[in-house]
């Protein structure tokens, strides 16, 4: 586990945010999240800095309530269980919400992101839709959602007599996009999050191609009984929104085509 990042207070001196009494009392906000899925979760060059644009969120919610934000690293895998037993009092992970995890968690939606394929400038292999990964070579991130909803369509073309998808599972969205770039995948799958934001490093180079699937809503997440912190974090959320300070965060890192922000007044799923 690494422990870092501590964000001024002085940006949001005039927040009505009030922080529950257990955050006050610490002086911080301690979220728990996996640095290592940018460009939302992330660590900056000098190998230690959080940096992304789901960290500058983090970051900015802290101070909204009169306090710091802390920033801890886990591996996903071990996240919630950090959460349950109070070493933090968020996890921010890129966590989709799903039926189970709001049975057992309260959850807070931020945004909604929609899965689609980063392709060549023009789309001249006219990939519109998963099915249309014929006989492609697509580059995924190993053990996401959207690796195995490609797999599952690869088998279901192979069963209806046509050809498979050669899938390319890499560790990083990095290797995945390098990838496609020295052209040795056709097209990159993603969430709307990591295309759009390798999109803007090559615009001249590529675009995105939206899939026909059900977008998924990303969620802060506290335990289910926590009323007071999820409430708190609920208002300040609100806030960077109605502030337009979430859309200058989105916009930063070049995203702002792929999300829709969320809100109480703006829920998503």
């Amino acid at each position: 586990m690494l422990s870092i990042s501590l964000a001024l207070i002085s940006q949001f001196a005039f927040s009505d945010v009030t922080a529950p009494a257990g955050i006050k009392s610490k002086g911080q906000l301690t979220f728990c999240s996996d640095l290592e899925n940018p460009p939302a979760e992330g660590i900056a060059d000098d190998g230690k800095t959080p940096s992304g644009v789901a960290v500058d969120v983090m970051n900015a919610l802290g101070p909204l309530m009169g306090v710091k934000t802390r920033i801890d690293n886990y591996q996903f895998s071990g996240i919630f269980a950090a959460l349950d037993t109070g070493k933090c009092d968020a996890v921010v992970a890129s966590v989709a919400k799903t039926p189970e995890r709001s049975e057992r968690y309260g959850l807070i939606d931020y945004w909604s992101v929609k899965s689609g394929l980063l392709v060549v400038k023009g789309n001249p292999l006219h990939l519109d839709k998963f099915e249309d990964l014929s006989g492609r070579r697509v580059a995924a991130l190993l053990g996401s959602s959207n690796e195995a909803r490609v797999k599952q369509i690869g088998n279901k073309l192979v069963s209806e007599g046509k050809a498979g998808i050669t899938l390319v599972s890499l560790n990083s969205y990095v290797a995945a996009f390098h990838d496609l770039l020295l052209g040795r995948a056709d097209a990159m799958v993603g969430d709307s999050v990591v295309l759009n934001y390798y999109m803007s490093k090559a615009p001249n180079k590529f675009q995105t191609a939206d899939m026909h699937v059900p977008p998924k809503t990303w969620v802060i997440v506290t335990l289910k009984n926590n009323n007071e912190v999820r409430q708190a974090l609920q208002s300040a959320l609100d806030e960077l929104n109605t502030s337009g300070e979430m859309k200058k965060i989105v916009s930063k890192w070049g995203i702002e085509k792929g999300v829709e922000l969320c809100s109480s007044s703006a829920q998503c799923g």
